[in-house]
């Protein structure tokens, strides 16, 4: 029998995809192709990140063929990228030491050409998805980034207080662009720009002598940024110099992700409605360059398409190389619980599925695409990610047809000793709960249902006949589960429970009304609809309905509390969770969350001067809040704190587990379960490698302790004894 430790080790040696793109000196038939890839490293603690060359050659209506090359440690590489001839490369790095340094290299066949040291021009690099930009221009002269803006040394200026961009950003004040001329090798910081906006995602003009970027508003109050998509942004240009600054989105509140064609035609961006939902259904906007006319090809979406089940588009950023044609995108999108590849047409606005449900059930991210090849991932609930290569036929010029793609194995995963912990399982789709909304989907894992060993869950670490079930709904709330590869889910299904992530209303990928049908219903719709799963499995006979456990981070912690006032559940783990929605509005770096979730008004332009000063807010959003429940929780808890997180302060887990630990002692009961762990240096994510690995051990070994057959058959005799039970 594996312990939760064997077998996170060797799930976590999977490597996962980051980013592929065709490399330009390919050929029609050879293709070069760049693998961007990260992995855990357990012993040192860090995520190790590296990548290597696959080619492919493509022979008609023939399997290509495969050619991988070694794998080469990126280290403190911070970012690089090709240029548009293939000829160069450009590498952001930096170098810790007594003073950490900043570097600019480019490269050229296998060589340094030139090192740039950018130390005394700005600070620490951004290569996030939200900020951050490596981008050459078309004519290779320039290359664009962003980078903290340089502190000031003033004696008095520099104790100005200057708030960060929150959550994921902390430090992260002043994102600025950075232009390098390679003809004098200048290095320029641009000047700050009108209104104190952060600048990021800049590309360059057609003509490379002005830059595009997505300018994030802070005036007038910073608000956490990241997974949140309805804060006030525009696209913006100016010359490389700084000059010439000017507003591309005048009527817009909302725009980002800026994406121009190869003829420099035409610009697409995504656009989001502003205040409410901090995530929902986008839409897809382009400008016309040459009158600056702004419209939209895909609006939102409030209800699916009843002919196509088309449900909006629901993208963070676009992929960087999407332009199939002029006039052709590819991107991915969640549709309904799982990700998916779409082709849209920027003209008439058709949207076409290149990766339907009934070939590729699981969930795809779309990492790169031109006229003739598509590169993307593949994942299901129990199969690692796979490197898909699309083959577009190019005899169809227009497309007219529709776009014709031949999908291809590049690589999979090959690591023999993770295999035993995810072939044996099984997933499938719950839906059509009697009752419920039909937008209410859940993911069903069930263990050991595709092995040879039949007795495979009674020998497993919760042992029975039948699996324990795990109720985990998702954070946000408006975000989702895909059907994707995920290493908890697969030490879970290895220990022997059975795992329902669920897809409440309010989740993203089901329309827009879907996401608003959740405002001001949190803490009773979300939670009654992860009680109807229950015992919707349970009623089906799949599962030990007597063994039945939660676990969910931030909003599905917030879930779980409210659950928690149901006594038949077994044990319960919360990650970072919400449990105290007023007390959270003070120190959370989104601190309108509860406005938005509760329904109640919250102009992010207009912020009201004190968020609780109104008593009836207050009573408002506390009565939505598992605080107002601890004293009848009677499961055993764990709560697992990241020291860092700024979306959901420890503060909060900590005041429930104080409430609770007060009642244990004020009323000595005894057996009482509520144990507690805070993980240093890591954030709401819990995605350090240190967090992330120790974490999943205590949630694993606690619900194992407490749902493992002979444990709760040991319970249930005490409680036929007239007995108080161990874990009251």
């Amino acid at each position: 029998m594996s312990t939760p430790q064997e077998i996170f080790k060797a799930l976590a040696s999977i490597p996962s995809y980051t980013d592929a793109t065709v490399l330009p000196n390919s050929t029609e038939n050879t293709l070069n192709i760049q693998v961007s890839l990260s992995q855990r490293d357990l012993e040192r603690n860090v995520r190790r990140k590296f990548t290597r060359t696959v080619v492919a050659s493509i022979q008609e209506k023939s399997k290509p063929l495969i050619l991988t090359g070694p794998s080469i440690d990126t280290g403190d590489a911070i970012a690089q990228a090709v240029s548009p001839s293939g000829n160069l490369t450009v590498v952001l790095r930096s170098v810790a030491g007594e003073k950490k340094k900043h570097f600019v290299e480019i490269w050229s066949e296998g060589s340094i050409l030139h090192l740039l040291e950018t130390t005394s021009s700005h600070d620490d690099f951004y290569a996030d998805s939200t900020f951050g930009t490596l981008e050459w221009s078309r004519d290779e002269t320039k290359i664009v980034y962003v980078a903290e803006r340089k502190k000031s040394e003033d004696a008095v200026e520099k104790y100005n207080y200057r708030p960060d961009w929150g959550e994921t950003f902390t430090g992260k004040r002043e994102p600025t662009l950075v232009v390098v001329n390679l003809d004098n090798f200048e290095v320029k910081a641009l000047d700050r720009f009108e209104g104190d906006m952060s600048p990021g995602q800049a590309i360059f003009s057609h003509d490379s002598n002005s830059l595009i970027f997505t300018g994030y508003h802070r005036d007038p109050q910073f608000f956490g940024i990241v997974y949140c998509q309805n804060r006030l942004t525009g696209l913006y240009q100016v010359n490389i110099d700084g000059s010439d600054f000017k507003t591309l989105t005048d009527e817009l509140k909302s725009a980002r992700s800026p994406r121009l064609n190869k003829d420099g035609s035409t610009l697409v961006f995504l656009s989001n409605a502003v205040n409410g939902p901090h995530a929902s259904c986008a839409k897809l906007c382009k400008i016309d360059i040459a009158s600056g006319k702004v419209s939209t090809v895909v609006d939102f979406v409030h209800k699916a398409d009843t002919k196509t089940g088309f449900p909006g588009l629901y993208i963070d950023q676009l992929p960087k190389q999407l332009w199939v044609s002029s006039t052709k995108i590819i991107t991915s999108s969640a549709w309904c619980s799982r990700r998916t590849l779409l082709s849209i047409d920027i003209e008439s606005g058709a949207i076409e599925e290149l990766t339907p449900k009934v070939q590729h059930p699981g969930s795809t991210t779309a990492l790169y695409a031109d006229a003739r090849w598509v590169l993307t991932t593949y994942s299901t609930p129990v199969e690692p990610w796979v490197l898909l290569l699309g083959q577009i036929d190019a005899s169809d010029k227009d497309h007219s047809a529709g776009l014709k793609v031949r999908f291809f194995k590049l690589e999979k995963a090959k690591n023999v000793k993770a295999r035993p912990f995810y072939e044996s399982h099984a997933w499938s789709l719950v839906d059509n709960i009697p009752g419920q909304l039909e937008s209410l989907e859940a993911l069903y894992l069930e263990p050991f249902r595709s092995g040879s060993d039949a007795d495979a869950q009674n020998k497993s670490a919760v042992s029975g006949s039948k699996p324990p079930l795990v109720i985990f709904p998702h954070g946000g709330p408006h975000s989702g589960f895909a059907a994707e590869f995920s290493v908890l889910n697969l030490v879970l299904l290895s220990l022997g429970f059975a795992v329902a992530n669920v897809n409440f209303t309010g989740s993203l990928g089901f329309g827009q009304d879907n996401v608003e049908a959740l405002v001001g219903r949190v803490g009773e719709l979300d939670v009654n609809e992860c009680q109807a799963v229950r015992d919707f499995i349970i009623s089906q006979g799949r599962v030990d309905g007597e063994r039945i456990a939660l676990t969910g981070g931030s909003h599905g912690g917030f879930i779980v509390g409210h659950l928690l006032k149901d006594p038949s559940y077994k044990a319960a783990v919360f990650r970072n969770p919400v449990t105290d929605i007023p007390a959270l509005t003070a120190i959370s770096d989104i601190g309108e969350w509860g406005y938005a979730v509760t329904g109640l008004s919250f102009d992010m332009a207009s912020p009201p001067l004190a968020t609780l000063a109104d008593q009836e807010v207050f009573k408002k959003l506390r009565a939505a809040s598992p605080m107002e429940h601890v004293e009848r929780v009677v499961a055993p808890t764990l709560m697992l704190l990241g020291s860092g997180d700024r979306r959901v302060p420890p503060s909060q887990g900590i005041s429930w587990w104080q409430a609770r630990q007060n009642r244990i002692r004020r009323e000595k009961i005894k057996g009482a379960v509520n144990r507690i762990q805070m993980f240093e240096g890591t954030g709401h994510a819990l995605d350090s490698v240190e967090a992330e690995s120790n974490s999943t051990y205590s949630l694993a070994s606690f619900l194992v302790e407490f749902t493992r057959k002979e444990q709760v058959m040991e319970e249930v005799g005490r409680q036929g004894e007239g007995g108080r039970g161990a874990f009251i």
